[in-house]
């Protein structure tokens, strides 16, 4: 909608405008937007090789905070997800060996 609208919107901001961002917006970023310690943690861990098409994509990136984040936006899904934390402790682990 950035790009529609003629709004130049790269990666770093579009995953400070989701995170951070949103937390200043409403008022609440004292709680959440950020890992920094006594913050309410939900947050979750990528994998930035999780399926080939990702994998060979991300081989080629040279930038981690540019291209590897526009990368994870366009093409990133839920298998995307290696973990899962809620208040900052591991809910799921994508790669857990189940007994």
């Amino acid at each position: 909608m950035a790009e529609l609208s003629n709004y130049p919107l790269d990666s770093i901001k579009a995953f400070y405008l989701a995170t951070l961002g949103s937390a200043q917006a409403m008022g609440i970023a004292d709680k959440i937007g950020s890992l920094q310690p006594g913050r309410e943690a939900d947050f979750v861990a990528l994998g930035p090789k999780a399926t080939p098409l990702l994998a060979h994509r991300t081989a080629r990136v040279d930038d981690i905070e540019e291209e590897l984040l526009f990368v994870l936006a366009v093409m990133g899904d839920d298998r995307t997800v290696r973990a899962t934390y809620v208040a900052g402790s591991l809910a799921h682990d994508r790669d857990a060996t189940t007994g």
